[in-house]
């Protein structure tokens, strides 16, 4: 028995010498001082003789398990904030310790030249998605594109448009305004990137939706750049001069061209106040602004700008385009109350381009097609003028002024070649030399006013818009027939000139319910009034212009719609959501000389929802659902043939209805900070009622009853039902070793269920056959990609993209090609030596498949660049594109009435030296302000415009 005592009283000691060896769990939780957690802090205790560190979790909680001592300091860091140092001494008992929320404040100054590797790199909070750009370096000098290019889920094109999850971002702003009118690359190519603290892809749902939380409709995606604290003081920027030439084969006695380049931007910021100039003149490809929309085209590599470069000459670009471009963008706070912010931006470009094209038609009987081969000089002049008056007179109103004007030029010369033939039987060849010029002014104005009655949530908020948009065209298309018979006038003088006014309201109101729940009722109203005068004049032989009645039209037609809607919004800590429905009214009614008035009358119920869920601050789920009508144009409206394109002439149906699109859309973002991993996915699905399909029309050659329709393939429009799309993206990403090492998996697929019709008529009786045809377009581009990137050693990309663009008619084709593929190896990146020297190359084989006469062009770009003086504020670059000169451009487009295939000009082989210089003054804090000149930081509702044309402003 005593021996049982003594093992009992040994194994007690023992326990309890182990549990005094086990020590205690020291808990917390890290904040900012707005409460909201800080996930990804890093935490420290140091003892005596060693130390520990941990990373808090999606919650800012952190855990220290089994802590032996009861003396240390506690150290807390978190990227953007101060440092927290505290010495802790303990009791001497092994009880769990948890400490009061540690709270850090934020840093208003970062050290120049201070490399941060382990900073949190993404954050995700509703529509929010937040890149620290100090996560993913870049060399001194290098523009904040090349930043963007490393996020997961960005995507930096040939253009330098960028897409964000699958999905076009449409607008820029810096510090939450506006950046010269929201043009992407203004910001993406001219912003340095060391002067960023972080850029945010935002879903934008519009100002209203931004002040009262109630958010319907599909949302616009815009990219925010926040400045670093310590850039908002000071001069910074950089000015480029290059020279060249082509090195092509020479072809009979021509030379190689001259290439050149000159290029410079300047950042004044003071804090509110932000001057910023920019300038371009270059013949390389470089345009400084996107005004609109040019043409496309695949395949091919790009010269990117590089650290402390000049913008990259871009030979992925259809054509040869001379830029000269300026422009000007201010922001200041003009009170406490009042800030302003706006911009002016003009081009003068020249565009030489030369392209070929085959079509195939869709047809009932007999299969047809056209190729086309031609040339085309393009003088363009644009100009835009934007401008914002945000004024808080206090905490419970605001205001919102914002005038606009853009201006549109275009004088072009063209010659054509057309070959048209049913069978292989040649029907028309033909050649046209046109000559053209277009003017369109735009300007409105749009007002927001936004008032709060009290703290628990009652909202008022009305936003109205008045624009008008004026185009004035004239064409002078001139055919010369070598085979076939003409339809129409040899020589022709169309003059059209239209206007559309426009005005939209917006009425908000919202009553809270509860302390979480509101109720809003909306009223949206839309009038749209457009005048079209189109004047037709032939040339007789005698010489004289004779006005050709047939061809020309007055017409005029409006579109009105009144939109109610009711909403209820419910709000959580960790989710919320708003659930309502819209009844809408819409007429469109027309009228034209010699044409009976038309008056079209629809009405459309459906709900709308939108829902959010925050797991946490790296991972959200969000699902939205809403309707919109979508106006005719004028082309799909007017009653009179238009016969500038002599074999395919369009006449526009009166009596169509406006479109309806229920559209649904998920998203679900989510970034693990323990691991780095990167999920992002999205899904939208539309199904439209009463979908504007295209009816195309085939003309025998002996059509007696308007022999201007003979061998003619025309087109005209009508209502259907059955048209729907669907989009999937998602994009994963697997880092090692803080970065250094990345996988990317990238997929981005598109279905649409396209309706059209078919007519034929018949050679004799000229009796019309009409079928329904069912184009299933499938497009898919799955890519792969691997980074290497080790700062001040490497930075390369290895990818592999395999792209399928494919559809299946319901109305079969013979011998038609219809399944379009492509694959593209690439490596790009760039290699640092010597300390002070850049070498980068952009190198892509492209592999076409099924395009006609298409081969598979190496496209080459590289250079070698040094950079040099004080601070290496100087740069001198070396660079060739299109090393094997064999660039091409290739493209492929479907439809439910023909299939296209088209290949442009690009800019080829050249060489070019350049000199880039940089500077900076800055001033490290913010200097003393005079009085009356100090206001509100950036941020806020962004601005918006006059509603649209043919919907309503979500």
């Amino acid at each position: 028995m005593k021996r049982l005592y003594f093992f009992l009283a040994a194994a007690l000691l023992l326990s309890v010498n182990v549990y005094a060896q086990t020590g205690r769990d020291v808990h917390g939780t890290v904040i900012d001082t707005t409460k909201i957690t800080l996930p990804g802090s890093t935490v420290k205790l140091i003892f005596a003789n060693d130390s520990t560190s941990t990373v808090t979790d999606a919650k800012g909680a952190f855990l220290f398990p089994a802590v032996k001592s009861s003396q240390f300091t506690l150290v807390v860091q978190s990227i953007g904030y101060l440092d927290v140092r505290r010495h802790v001494t303990l009791d001497n008992t092994n009880n769990p310790v948890f400490f009061r929320p540690i709270v850090l404040k934020p840093s208003t100054t970062m050290l120049n030249g201070v490399v941060i590797r382990d900073a949190l790199p993404v954050k995700v909070k509703e529509d929010t998605v937040e890149f620290n750009a100090a996560a993913y370096p870049v060399r001194d000098g290098a523009p904040i594109e090349d930043v963007i290019k490393k996020v997961p889920g960005a995507d930096v094109d040939a253009q330098g448009n960028v897409t964000f999850q699958g999905k076009s971002v449409t607008k820029v702003r810096v510090n939450g305004k506006d950046f010269f009118g929201g043009d992407l690359k203004t910001a993406t190519q001219n912003l340095p990137a060391d002067a960023v603290q972080n850029v945010q892809f935002v879903n934008d749902y519009g100002d209203q939706a931004n002040l009262t939380g109630i958010k319907t409709g599909e949302p616009e995606t815009i990219l925010n750049i926040n400045i670093r604290p310590s850039r908002n003081h000071g001069i910074f920027g950089q000015a480029s001069a290059g020279g060249g030439e082509d090195a092509i084969p020479q072809i009979d006695g021509t030379k190689d061209q001259s290439r050149y380049l000159l290029q410079g931007n300047m950042f004044d910021f003071d804090g509110d106040r932000q001057i910023a100039v920019l300038a371009n003149y270059n013949n390389t490809n470089t345009n400084l602004f996107n005004f609109g929309g040019g043409p496309g085209g695949g395949g091919g590599g790009r010269g990117g700008g590089g650290p402390g470069g000049p913008p990259g000459g871009n030979n992925n670009t259809n054509g040869i385009t001379t830029a000269r471009s300026i422009g000007v963008n201010y922001r200041d706070s003009w009170s406490k109350k009042m800030t302003v912010y706006g911009s002016f931006s003009f081009s003068d470009n020249s565009v030489y381009t030369t392209y070929s094209t085959l079509q195939n038609n869709i047809s009932l009987f007999g299969p047809s097609s056209n190729s086309a081969n031609g040339t085309e000089n393009d003088s363009k002049v644009n100009a835009r003028f934007t401008f914002n008056m945000e004024y808080k007179p206090d905490t419970i109103n605001y205001l919102k002024i914002s005038p606009s004007y853009a201006f549109a030029g275009v004088h072009t010369t063209s010659f054509a070649i057309t070959i048209y033939d049913t069978s292989q039987v040649v029907e028309q060849n033909y050649t046209t030399n046109t000559i053209a010029h277009s003017s369109a002014p735009t300007y409105g104005i749009n007002v927001l006013y936004n008032h709060r009655f009290n703290s628990h949530g009652r909202n008022f908020s009305i936003n109205v818009g008045v624009g008008r948009i004026t185009n004035d065209q004239y064409t002078n298309p001139i055919n010369n027939y070598i085979v076939g018979t003409p339809t129409v006038p040899n020589d022709q003088f169309i003059t059209t000139n239209s206007n559309t006014d426009t005005l939209g309201t917006y009425v908000s109101y919202i009553e809270p319910l509860g302390k979480r729940s509101y109720m809003e009722v909306n009223y949206n109203y839309k009038n749209s009034y457009t005048t079209s005068d189109k004047e037709t004049d032939t040339l007789a032989t005698s010489g004289a212009v004779n006005r050709y009645d047939l061809l020309s039209n007055d017409y005029t037609y409006t579109f009105l719609a009144n939109r109610f809607g009711l909403n209820y919004r419910f709000v959580e800590k960790k989710y919320n959501y708003v659930l309502g429905v819209t009844a809408q009214t819409a007429d469109l009614s027309g009228s034209a000389v010699n044409i009976a008035p038309t008056d079209k009358n629809t009405f459309n119920f459906s709900p709308n929802a939108h829902f959010v869920y925050n797991f946490s601050r790296t991972q959200s789920f969000n699902v939205n659902y809403s309707g919109s009508s979508v106006m005719p144009t004028y082309t799909q409206l007017q009653p009179v043939t238009d016969y500038s394109n002599a074999l395919y002439p369009v006449t526009g149906n009166p009596n169509l209805n406006p479109q309806y699109n229920n559209t649904v859309s998920i998203r679900y973002n989510n970034f693990n900070f323990t691991s780095g991993n990167v999920f992002f996915t999205n899904f939208s699905f539309t199904q439209a009622s009463d979908y504007i399909a295209s009816n195309s029309i085939y003309y025998p050659s002996n059509y007696t009853p308007n022999d201007r329709l003979s061998k003619t393939v025309a087109t005209t429009y009508q209502n259907a039902d059955g048209y729907y799309s669907t989009q999937a993206f998602f994009v994963f990403n697997k880092p090692w070793d803080k970065r250094k090492y990345n996988l990317f998996m990238v997929g981005n697929i598109s279905y649409s269920n396209n309706i059209s019709y078919i007519t034929d008529v018949a050679p004799v009786t000229f009796a019309e056959t009409t079928e329904k045809n069912v184009a299933k377009t499938l497009t898919a581009a799955p890519s792969l990609r691997f980074r290497l990137d080790i700062t001040d050693v490497v930075d390369a990309q290895a990818s592999a993209t395999y792209t399928i663009n494919s559809s299946q008619n319901s109305i079969p084709q013979q011998n038609i090609q219809d399944n379009f593929r492509s694959a593209a190896l690439g490596l790009t990146g760039k290699n640092y030596f010597f300390k002070d020297w850049t070498y980068s190359y952009d190198y892509t084989k492209t592999f076409y498949y099924n395009y006609a006469n298409a081969k598979n062009p190496n496209v080459f770009n590289t250079y070698i660049e040094r950079r040099f003086l004080k601070g290496n504020m100087a740069t001198l670059r070396f660079a060739v594109q299109d090393v094997f000169n064999q660039n091409t451009g290739f493209s492929s487009s479907q439809s439910g009435t023909m299939i296209s295939q088209s290949n442009y000009n690009r800019l080829g082989r050249y060489y070019l030296l350049s000199f880039t210089y940089r500077f900076q003054k800055l001033a490290g804090k913010a200097p003393d302000r005079i009085p009356g000149r100090f206001g509100p930081p950036g941020g806020g509702p962004g601005p918006g415009g006059p509603p649209g044309g043919g919907g309503f402003p979500e």
